[in-house]
């Protein structure tokens, strides 16, 4: 497909969400912790949120917030090639803590990729893409590319036996091979097999990995490290990208290093890190709020309480036959359309019952693997679950009988993916969270 045609595909798969009063949705009023929120007049019992522990209403994080305002100002404007306001030194202080490792604070996790990927790269490497990777991650790698050849390929989704046999061939010509995938995946909501990635870290000394576990953060693991170091330390050809930008509830992104020399280069030749603007006062008073509540035991009373919501949602869909995509084991749930225009209509139908949920279409996914994604957060009562999961599987059936479609047809489309019935029961309760119920 040309740079016309692609664009133009996008352009029709957004413009059609908009037109139909389902993408580009602006929130009016006040946001609180009872998980409603208004939008056109409407007040929708909310499906959509990423802080998948409902920090963001912590009044410990809102007075931190203030206060570094009263401190610093609204802002600090100044590049951290320069300056950077104390703040920024007991956060990363805070974070190598949590992560027991090595840390660099960044303004968003898109700039962290942008700032450590081009400087961990090398000519002479190979890097294999998972097929489902963040999209911002590739921008990090192509950053590379625009400058500097290098061999790349994209792996079929979390084929590691085939992602073995590449890395058997490619060391032999290559100094290093590249692994990028994603801790848990933001469309979908399955994750990357872990162990089989440290396997193979111990199994191939020219093997090197970059995890983008930003969905995880907060939610697994000690600390609220998140899912790839929930059972590991940080290997030595390893390097893990975060977020608070989601269950940490703050803004920014985060990169953890296997040593503090990686972390210097990446902080010394970094191009966001040398020319782009700082988190602000506020976010950062919030982020190291949130960070002391991460090594407290209160962080794991949060991960039951969204593990014990999840485990709920699990069970109510049993009851159904919604074809789940996902693993069934993360905050993230993405029910399978494969058309586009049922995801459309359903959601048209959802917003219409008082449920805000998102639609997955191209380009977030491929044009034939269309859904609903939807996620769980502390904030959602178990009513408000039940309610949303009876309603979703009547509209969603009563849907595909008006477009003819059916379920055998979704589940075709979604050629990988096992049938629920078939699939192991998965729980998403870390060893330390699982230590507290």
């Amino acid at each position: 497909m040309n740079h016309h045609n692609f664009m133009s595909a996008i352009d029709q798969s957004i413009s059609e969400g908009v037109r139909r009063g389902i993408l580009h949705l602006t929130q009016e009023g006040n946001l609180t912790t009872d998980n409603l929120i208004r939008v056109n007049d409407s007040e929708l019992v909310n499906f959509t949120s990423c802080s998948y522990l409902g920090l963001e209403h912590d009044e410990r994080l809102k007075i931190a917030a203030i206060a570094a305002v009263e401190k610093y100002g609204v802002q600090f404007s100044e590049s951290r090639a320069y300056v950077s306001i104390d703040l920024y030194r007991e956060l990363e202080e805070l974070m190598s803590r949590i992560f027991e490792a090595p840390t660099i604070v960044a303004p968003t996790t898109t700039l962290a990729h942008l700032a450590a990927i081009p400087v961990i790269l090398d000519p002479e490497d190979a890097v294999i893409a998972d097929q489902q990777l963040h999209n911002s991650v590739l921008s990090g790698i192509n950053v590379f590319r625009a400058n500097w050849p290098i061999h790349f390929e994209v792996l079929r989704h979390n084929r590691l036996d085939v992602l073995k046999e590449r890395i058997e061939i490619l060391q032999k010509t290559y100094k290093r091979v590249w692994y990028f995938a994603d801790g848990v995946y933001s469309m979908f909501g399955d994750r990357c097999p872990a162990d089989e990635i440290f396997n193979l870290l111990d199994s191939f000394p020219a093997f090197h990995t970059y995890i983008d576990d930003a969905h995880s953060m907060s939610i697994l693991g000690k600390n609220g490290k998140g899912y790839i170091l929930s059972n590991h330390t940080i290997h030595e050809r390893m390097i893990v990208a975060s977020s608070m930008a989601k269950a940490f509830a703050t803004g920014g992104g985060i990169l953890v290093f296997p040593n503090k020399e990686i972390a210097r280069r990446v902080r010394a030749c970094g191009a966001p890190f040398n020319s782009s603007g700082p988190l602000q006062p506020a976010t950062l008073g919030a982020a190291v709020a949130a960070a002391k509540i991460h090594l407290t035991d209160e962080i794991y009373v949060l991960q039951t309480e969204l593990a014990n919501r999840i485990k709920y949602a699990n069970s109510l869909f049993k009851a159904t036959s919604l074809p789940l995509i996902s693993n069934f084991d993360s905050g993230i749930f993405f029910v399978g359309t494969s058309r586009a225009e049922l995801a459309y209509s359903i959601m048209e139908k959802m917003i219409k019952r008082g449920f805000l949920l998102n639609i997955g279409v191209f380009p977030a996914v491929s044009k034939n693997h269309s859904g609903i994604r939807f996620t769980m957060t502390t904030l959602q009562s178990y009513d408000q679950i039940e309610r949303m999961i009876k309603t979703l599987n009547e509209v969603f059936f009563e849907t595909l009988e008006e477009h003819q479609y059916s379920v055998d047809q979704i589940y075709s489309a979604f050629k990988v993916v096992a049938r629920l019935e078939d699939r192991a029961a998965g729980e998403f309760i870390s060893e330390y969270s699982a230590e507290k119920e």
